[in-house]
């Protein structure tokens, strides 16, 4: 089982000597992320800062980053096969929440004037970022105003006065903004900081529009997840989480405020100027008592934010790929250096036909990520977790002429995507990339491949019978 609220996961953590403390003072303002960016280089444990400047309350990051802390915190063995099959596992059998009357998240309420965004330890990350983004972890959830069907996801925030946030509103979310400003109303808003891990794990997992995160978040914990009603909002938040935001967000775009830029997961900025966004204006917060603030410093990969990316990419095309029912795919894996979101490889244990990999690329250009660049497919021999084994299989196995397809560039794209020209990426619906699919398995290819380098099975049987008879431990 995953852990009921983030204080036992850091508990968790500690126990498994993978939490750091950092008692000295540390500021805010851009120090603390460069601590974190040092951290991840190092791989280095979570981090809780307990004496950030100017606040009264403690900093919690990297408690996701790489397999061993990321397993620790939705109950499942540090590796990364094992984390997916537990997630995979959740998605198809998900768990739906449940209400209660009270939970911690209500020890304190702020309304009106004692609303004050700034009283926590918000860092500023980069120092090009427009302000401090109080929103890099922070759990988002809104409703369908058709059907009233939740929806879950991380999207950053930043904040532009004591009562007021501009955020980036895009994917399932724009979705839920889009059909709210068709019908002229404010649509309900709620950030939820420091949830369970089992929550945040679900918030970044890629599920199709109209299915509740939060019943993946409980077939993740073992168990619903209790939630308590807002209280200036039609909408339910993680009883156990440490800081909840409520908020509106005006439909007339005249009322929005200006955000960003902001240091993005691709490692570049999203833009060299702020841009008009929407703004949530406040109407409450409620925090636990001595609340723990949660996020993490985005930028080049690996960092916190990537392996968030890639667990919950892979997950969401795993799922779509197994639902267009092309056969012979083994494993998919949405690579975190790729941003967990351009590049996606594919093994496969069996090729039933000529053109079953190239049917793998397209199944996966049409059901996977709209933003997805490249598609990789190797044979069931190639671990597809291990870059080395793949960038093999790309040399010795592939002629680009034959093996390569090319796309025009009328397909969706990321506006964050620095590699998108600036006048085809200011806005997310006018975003397009061109696409490529590589075939770098062994066959149908009207020739067979020279035998592999390999001990034979008898001999690996031996020297591994034998691996203490030669000094080994």
């Amino acid at each position: 089982m995953s852990h009921k609220d983030l204080r036992e996961f850091i508990g968790k953590l500690e126990a498994a000597g993978e939490l750091h403390r950092i008692k000295t003072q540390v500021d805010w303002d851009l120090e603390l992320s460069a601590i974190m960016r040092k951290v991840f280089e190092k791989d280095g444990p979570a981090c809780l800062f307990e004496n950030v400047k100017g606040s009264d309350f403690p900093v919690f990051s990297g408690g996701f980053y790489k397999a061993k802390k990321y397993g620790i915190a939705v109950g499942a063995p540090p590796d990364i096969r094992s984390i997916l099959k537990k997630m995979l596992r959740a998605t198809e059998n998900p768990i739906p929440p449940v209400m209660v009357s009270n939970g911690p998240c209500k020890e304190n309420i702020d309304l009106g004037d004692k609303i004050n965004l700034e009283k926590f330890p918000v860092p500023k990350w980069f120092h090009l970022d427009g302000g401090r983004y109080i929103g890099t972890l922070g759990t988002i959830i809104t409703k369908d105003p058709d059907t009233g069907i939740r929806n879950m996801g991380v999207y950053r925030q930043q904040i532009a006065g004591k009562n007021r946030l501009g955020m980036l509103a895009t994917q399932q979310c724009g979705i839920n903004l889009q059909k709210h400003r068709i019908r002229k109303i404010p649509m309900p808003i709620v950030t939820a900081i420091g949830v369970p891990p089992s929550v945040l794990a679900a918030a970044i997992v890629r599920a199709p529009y109209g299915e509740d995160e939060l019943g993946i978040a409980g077939g993740i914990m073992g168990e619903p997840i209790p939630l308590v009603k807002c209280e200036t909002v039609d909408l339910e938040v993680p009883a156990n989480s440490e800081i909840v935001i409520e908020g509106e967000i005006p439909p007339d775009a005249d009322l929005w405020v200006e955000e960003g830029p902001f240091g993005e997961f691709t490692g570049y900025c999203s833009s060299v100027h702020s841009e008009i966004k929407p703004v949530v204006n406040v109407t409450a917060v409620t925090y636990r008592n001595n609340p723990i603030f949660q996020g993490c410093s985005p930028g080049i990969p690996p960092n916190e934010e990537t392996t968030f990316r890639e667990i919950g990419s892979t997950v969401g095309a795993w799922r779509s790929i197994l639902k267009a029912a092309v056969p012979g795919v083994k494993e998919v894996y949405a690579t975190e250096m790729g941003c967990a979101e351009f590049v996606i490889v594919v093994s496969m244990d069996q090729q039933y036909y000529m053109g079953n990999a190239r049917e793998v690329i397209e199944g996966v250009f049409a059901t996977v990520g709209k933003t997805t660049k490249w598609v990789i497919v190797v044979d069931d021999d190639i671990d597809i977790f291990d870059r080395g084994q793949v960038e093999w299989a790309l040399s010795v196995r592939v002629q680009p002429h034959r093996d390569i397809i090319i796309t025009d560039d009328r397909h969706s794209g990321n506006p964050l995507d620095p590699s998108i020209h600036p006048s085809l990426r200011r806005h997310p619906l006018l975003a397009r990339t061109s696409r490529i699919g590589i075939d770098a398995t062994t066959k149908n290819k009207d020739f067979d491949f020279p035998p592999l380098v390999k001990s034979t099975e008898e001999m690996e049987r031996l020297v591994e019978k034998r691996w203490r008879e030669y000094g080994f431990i």
